[in-house]
């Protein structure tokens, strides 16, 4: 072969890889060019997410039309689907899809006849769910050729792929991003304490045993206690138990005195300032005798032995609960001794430590919001028919805090005393701010982000500047728009899916 045979084949082949190469690039560019549109709307009961080919008289368009029931963000998997698309002259092409051809997937196929540009109109009928979507500026071109080149938009940020049937597996939620009304408010500090009427703790008055057979009844710990119940037995020693027979022999004495002293004063035996002396010393020792008998059993008890015993009756100073029982049977007591810890939790105090450099705008609260350990839900001191008792008039020379006293009903028992707690105590300033619930808001590394729902199956993780939080929710500064939907539910598996390159297999997607 010649030199220049083989300048001639070595230059075709060059020719034909780059014939080649230029093909490849036009059948890419072409598909690219003719990429299909894809549509997410929000009504009050329904999410839209639509895709479909670019539209050309005469060709049949299958749409995927992706149907979300906003009561609880799960597939519409039942119903009639309409589809009317109308011109501006009054031209309609109408299809229908009869039910999902998947779960929440409606197929409608179309043909149409006119090119121009369509609004469309989605009545979905059905018991699960019915409601009427409209969509405007369908484009429908007389050729091919027509179809605009797609061009590359930047949109500034990364979007992250979460498909819809990823979406319907989990509990999910969004909501949209709009003003609320919010109460500033100052961090403190606080502790679940107990209302200091509603909290005993029961000593032993005297020395004894608490005996077994006396003391079957002694009320288990979280048992509900009423006041005046009797909830222990303690037999004093000899010498406790003679010296109150004194006291009741001592109170029979003056009873009897003054008895016979109102016959001798009737009789004009003795003159009144003896009855009144008969009678304030009866009152005394009676005052004196009350105060045991309440709790003393003079009755003939007797022991195992048949010898007449007196046994003191320990009883409960309020309604509540048995906190605590610090003895046991058998034991021997001594006076002042604490046996039992008994908390009526019907109503509790929030002390919050408020730093003093910020107690003046506190001066006009009446509310707090709070969390304790083991509750994600945060709890309102108005809400729970609490009110504000007091503001501290000390400050605490180690923390440079201010005590401020809520008290406040505990329903179910649900706050319990010693709880540590997250405290927010309310200022009188309020402000109309974008707001977003709390549950939307993610640390990232110290930096608080939300996932916008940008598109049906596209999420954006936006970094947020916020403000005061009150209710739940919490203001915006920067981050996200008015009217942008935040995922409040499913946060988490959007964010994994962010650190995911690749779609999930056997995501079963019907495009």
């Amino acid at each position: 072969m010649s030199r220049q045979a083989i300048y001639l084949f070595v230059f075709g082949f060059l020719i034909g890889i780059a014939g080649i190469g230029c093909h490849s690039h036009d059948e890419a560019s072409q598909e690219h060019e003719h990429e299909g549109t894809s549509v997410t709307l929000w009504t009050e009961k329904t999410e839209l997410f639509m895709e479909y080919p670019p539209l050309v008289v005469g060709e049949e368009a299958a749409f995927a039309v992706h149907l979300s029931d906003l009561s609880d963000f799960k597939p519409v998997t039942q119903g009639q689907l309409t589809c009317i698309f109308t011109k501006g002259d009054g031209e309609q092409v109408t299809v229908m899809a009869d039910a999902p051809s998947h779960p929440g997937i409606f197929r409608p196929v179309v043909t149409f006849s006119e090119p121009g540009e369509y609004d469309l109109e989605l009545r979905l009928e059905g018991s699960q769910v019915s409601d009427v979507i409209r969509v405007a500026d369908v484009r429908v071109y007389d050729n091919e050729a027509h179809i605009p080149h797609a061009e590359e938009t930047a949109s500034g940020e990364e979007l992250i792929t979460f498909l819809k049937e990823q979406q319907w597996k989990i509990d999910f939620r969004t909501e949209s991003v709009k003003q609320h009304v919010l109460s500033a408010s100052v961090g403190a500090v606080g502790e679940i304490l107990p209302k200091h009427s509603m909290h005993a703790q029961v000593p032993a008055p005297v020395n004894g045993v608490i005996l077994a057979d006396q003391n079957e009844r002694i009320p288990n710990l979280g048992s509900r206690v009423s006041k005046d119940q009797v909830i222990a037995v303690i037999s004093p020693p000899a010498n406790t138990e003679t010296s109150l027979n004194a006291v009741r022999a001592e109170y029979l004495l003056a009873k009897a005195e003054y008895e016979r002293a109102q016959r001798l004063f009737e009789k004009e035996a003795v003159p009144q300032k003896r009855l009144e002396e008969a009678r304030l010393k009866y009152e005394s020792k009676k005052a004196g005798f009350d105060v045991i008998a309440q709790q003393v059993d003079f009755g003939p008890l007797a022991n195992d032995d048949g010898v007449s015993a007196m046994h003191f009756h320990l009883k409960s100073p309020i309604d509540g609960i048995v906190e605590d029982i610090h003895f046991h049977v058998g034991e021997t007591v001594a006076p002042g001794q604490q046996l039992f810890t008994i908390t009526n939790p019907g109503r509790i105090l929030l002390k919050a430590n408020v730093p003093v450099a910020r107690i003046a705008q506190i001066r006009e609260t009446g509310d707090a919001a709070f969390k304790v350990e083991g509750y994600e839900k945060e709890f309102r001191v108005g809400d729970l028919n609490g009110k504000l008792i007091s503001i501290g008039s000390l400050v605490d020379e180690k923390s440079r805090t201010v005590p401020v006293i809520f008290e406040m009903a505990n329903p179910e028992n649900v706050l319990k005393i010693g709880m540590f707690a997250e405290v927010r105590v309310k200022t009188s300033e309020t402000v109309e701010a974008l707001a977003i619930p709390n549950s939307a808001i993610f640390d990232d590394n110290g930096t608080p982000v939300a996932y916008v729902h940008v598109g049906g199956e596209s999420f954006a993780k936006r970094v947020l500047e916020t403000g005061i939080t009150d209710r739940g929710y919490m203001q915006v500064l920067s981050g996200v728009s008015a009217g942008e939907r935040v995922v409040t539910v499913g946060g988490y598996q959007v964010r994994l899916a962010s650190l995911s390159t690749s779609v999930p297999t056997g995501h079963g997607h019907e495009h």
